[in-house]
């Protein structure tokens, strides 16, 4: 088995690269031997991004950072990258870079995103009950704002108020894991991810919801997936799609808990990194938005063209 796993990271998410290789590190121990896990991570430093100029914290600081705690992942194929070019860069640009034929199963992982240590391995040993040629197996998550993601949430938090959703502190999620074994994965009725730490398989990936040839940067990718299988749902019931919840093994925010008015481990680096006004993932987010119905009906015609509908 072949896993392919893509972490984007900006400067500003430097220490969650600690947090996020320590627990890579620590998962390798409990992976079976013939599962092949190659990682892909870049450290996004475009100046068209940044205005390195005027930030007051010089980009070597976060290449040298990166390159130490790299080293996390040498019992892994790592291909690490530092892009350092003055054009638009982003996770789009990534997941492109990252298909490969040898790959069996793609892994999304947000580098603010808590697993345990087990979420890996529990993850492929779900993938080996699947059967489905189109599918989505994320871990259960913490309590989010809105009830679109309950029939996804950990149960243990389905009664916490929805404006008290980020209280939760993160080592409680970790206590949690540790203490529950009874792990299993369950169908989901209705679409909803969010590529925190989702394994797609390499159908769904490369062939069902690719990421078209202009994206560049950064877009809500889940979203027209999720518009793109409800379309197929609605006037094609053959699709052999199914999204999975990994029960019992939880995921959730460093930055909740202590950490939600600080911005978690980001806001002293944001204090300090001044973005040029194009940057911000919610400009990007907004432009990709505003042409979602353009690529829905592109999507919809490459899967006509290619016969899958």
């Amino acid at each position: 088995m072949n896993i392919n796993l893509i972490c984007h990271l900006m400067p500003w998410e430097i220490d969650y690269a600690l947090l996020t290789f320590t627990q890579l590190k620590k998962s390798k121990y409990y992976l079976p031997s013939d599962v092949n896990i190659t990682i892909n991570t870049v450290l996004n430093l475009s100046s068209y991004l940044i205005n390195w100029e005027e930030s007051k914290l010089p980009k070597e600081y976060f290449i040298e950072k990166y390159n130490t705690l790299s080293l996390l992942l040498e019992d892994y194929k790592h291909n690490y990258r530092i892009y350092d070019g003055d054009k638009m860069y982003g996770f789009f640009d990534l997941q492109r870079d990252s298909i490969s034929k040898e790959t069996d199963y793609y892994l999304h992982i947000c580098p603010d995103i808590y697993f345990s240590e087990y979420t890996l391995y529990y993850l492929i040993e779900g993938v080996n009950q699947i059967k489905n040629k189109y599918f989505v197996l994320s871990p259960q998550h913490r309590k989010l704002t809105d009830s679109s993601w309950d029939p996804t949430t950990d149960k243990n938090y389905l009664n916490i108020p929805y404006d008290k959703c980020n209280d939760i502190s993160i080592f409680d999620i970790r206590y949690n894991n540790k203490s529950n074994d009874n792990v299993f994965i369950e169908q989901i009725e209705f679409p909803k991810f969010a590529g925190w730490f989702d394994l797609y398989s390499k159908d769904f990936y490369e062939e069902l919801c690719p990421i078209h040839d202009d994206w560049c940067g950064y877009g809500p990718w889940d979203w027209y997936s999720m518009i793109i299988i409800n379309y197929l749902k609605k006037y094609n019931t053959e699709i052999d799609f199914q999204q999975y919840t990994l029960r019992s093994q939880t995921i959730g925010d460093y930055w909740i808990g202590n950490w939600k008015d600080k911005n978690g481990l980001s806001g002293y680096y944001r204090d300090l990194i001044v973005k040029n006004k194009h940057s911000d993932n919610n400009s990007q987010r907004e432009i990709f938005e505003a042409n979602m119905e353009l690529y829905v009906a592109k999507g919809i015609k490459m899967l006509q063209d290619k016969d899958i509908i």
